[in-house]
């Protein structure tokens, strides 16, 4: 979607009285599929993250609706760059358990779900100086597992430091017949 689409329906969910745009994808998809790197080469970037700023700054300069995105694993000039056209940011943390990058698992040839390279991210959103835009980092959500309290644990540990998570999305596992774990239980809430 060009920036222009993005801004019709970004204006589009205004006239609706959205306030807040949510910006959700993979990590790094022009590594993975070369259509999205055409796709960015046509419009003179290289990376998503160059891309995924341009988008919300026209979002936040022209419509004054708040972008919130969920870009995945980023490095510290990226993580300030986006916080100044963000007024807040996600990450999924998923979970801290390696087992879960083990062949046939839910990450497997999945680098950037590396539990220590997701919660490093976290912690450079804590360390980040403040922007322009109020709150830090939103969410950090945990997604897959049966027992992860671990994952928890950690969030809360880099949160007491830098005071910088304002919410935890707990999402409990769903098995789908397209994904790798698809013969896995569901992990059930209770």
């Amino acid at each position: 979607m060009t920036v222009e689409e993005v801004l019709r329906v970004v204006q589009q969910g205004k006239l609706l009285g959205c306030t807040e745009v949510l910006f959700s994808l993979g990590d790094k998809p022009e590594a993975i599929y070369p259509e999205m790197k055409s796709f960015l080469n046509e419009r003179g970037h290289q990376r998503t993250l160059d891309y995924l700023y341009e988008a919300c700054r026209v979002v936040l300069e022209e419509t004054g609706l708040l972008p919130h995105s969920n870009p995945g694993v980023m490095g510290q000039g990226d993580l300030q760059r986006l916080r100044d056209v963000n007024p807040s940011m996600g990450l999924m943390l998923e979970s801290v358990s390696e087992r879960l990058l083990l062949a046939g698992a839910a990450h497997d040839n999945a680098p950037d779900k590396k539990p220590a390279v997701r919660l490093r991210t976290l912690e450079m959103a804590g360390q980040a100086p403040r922007c322009r835009l109020p709150p830090e980092f939103s969410s950090a959500s945990v997604k897959i597992g049966k027992n992860e309290i671990d994952s928890l644990l950690a969030i809360r540990e880099l949160h007491e430091r830098y005071g910088h998570i304002q919410e935890v999305i707990v999402q409990n596992f769903r098995a789908k017949p397209t994904i790798p774990m698809r013969g896995h239980p569901n992990a059930n809430a209770r």
